[in-house]
């Protein structure tokens, strides 16, 4: 497992402890999904404090499910850091957002609040679909949502995409 991309996310808040090492930090953002409930919130914001500090709730992360989300972060400015918490899938997701609006990995902190929830994307390395919240692990299998080939779950993740990658069960002995 030494050169897997498989995220190696905490689910205790010491991730937030190294966001600010040697930085001057301005403001911390806490995005966080509705499932997160508010004891955790609290527990983050504390341990960020005195420092401002801003929670954003969002949903669903597919389509627009980011919320106010996308408003925030047009304000962003140097000194946020973001500190994420929610379950794997939806963590990278956002981790995905946040880079794409321009903030550097540095800057965020991820903490997943469902270690054991086995519940993530699959990018189809055939079809190019991504197959959302399948109950899979890795090495498990799971149809594709796009070509409907049984695909087995790699350890390889795609931060860009936020998906681990699925490829035929198959492929090794087709001709």
């Amino acid at each position: 497992m030494r050169s897997t991309s498989v995220p190696r996310w905490r689910s205790d808040y010491s991730a937030v402890d190294d966001l600010a090492a040697g930085a001057v930090v301005t403001r911390y953002v806490l995005v966080a999904e509705r499932s997160v409930g508010a004891l955790v919130l609290r527990e983050l914001s504390e341990r960020v404090a005195p420092v401002p500090t801003h929670a954003v709730k969002v949903d669903d992360v597919a389509g627009s499910g980011f919320g106010g989300l996308d408003d925030l972060l047009s304000e962003a400015r140097i000194g946020w850091r973001f500190v994420v918490a929610g379950s794997e899938r939806t963590v990278g997701a956002i981790r995905t957002r946040l880079i794409s609006a321009g903030a550097v990995p540095a800057e965020i902190a991820a903490v997943i609040t469902d270690p054991g929830a086995p519940v993530r994307d699959v990018f189809c390395a055939h079809c190019h679909t991504t197959s959302s919240s399948v109950p899979v692990a890795i090495g498990g299998r799971t149809p594709c949502a796009g070509c409907s080939a049984e695909l087995t779950v790699y350890y390889h993740y795609s931060r860009r995409h936020s998906a681990y990658l699925g490829y035929r069960a198959d492929s090794e002995e087709m001709p």
